[in-house]
């Protein structure tokens, strides 16, 4: 089985990765990203990049192996994938409110105490990108909730504690 684990910047996903590595020793965990990012990355490149992993995973689990990725992807770019490839994949979503969204991304994009403007991110200025993924953040959290999938609050949880509702969620399935 292959787990997404997605969620727009600034909700944990890399953060947790350590976590999960520790907590499911057994597994591959990667992020979505290590590949590259591309200036203008978008949905196309988002599916591919799922196709690329999906792959991925369906070796690992032929191999007997659970395979976890994480990083940004919409849930509705799954429905571009295989039908066969698109049934072994689990979407995990993790969410957080829009401040913290937007707090976590500040400090990300702040070197030595001063954030400048003037960064790029995916060809982007850098406020824009930050206001999009809090913009998108709440879209998100609404059209996973309706689709069913798991969504976990970091908000005010710590990396390891998301870690460990990730792998609850997981067991579960």
């Amino acid at each position: 089985m292959t787990y997404f684990i997605s969620g727009v910047n600034g909700v944990g996903k890399s953060s947790v990765m350590p976590f999960l590595r520790t907590l499911l020793p057994e597994s591959t965990v990667v992020d979505f990203d290590s590949r590259g990012v591309p200036d203008g990355a978008d949905r196309a490149w988002r599916i591919a990049e799922a196709t690329h992993w999906a792959n991925e995973g369906v070796a690992a689990s032929a191999a007997g192996k659970m395979f976890v990725v994480c990083g940004f992807v919409k849930p509705q770019d799954f429905a571009d994938l295989p039908e066969a490839m698109y049934s072994e994949i689990k979407i995990v979503v993790l969410d957080a409110d829009e401040e913290t969204v937007r707090t976590r991304l500040m400090g990300r994009y702040t070197k030595d105490g001063v954030f400048d403007e003037n960064q790029k991110v995916i060809g982007k200025p850098v406020m824009e990108f930050i206001d999009g993924n809090v913009w998108y953040a709440k879209k998100m959290r609404e059209e996973s909730k309706e689709d069913g999938l798991p969504v976990i609050d970091t908000s005010k949880l710590t990396s390891e504690e998301v870690a460990g509702k990730i792998v609850e969620i997981i067991s579960s399935t």
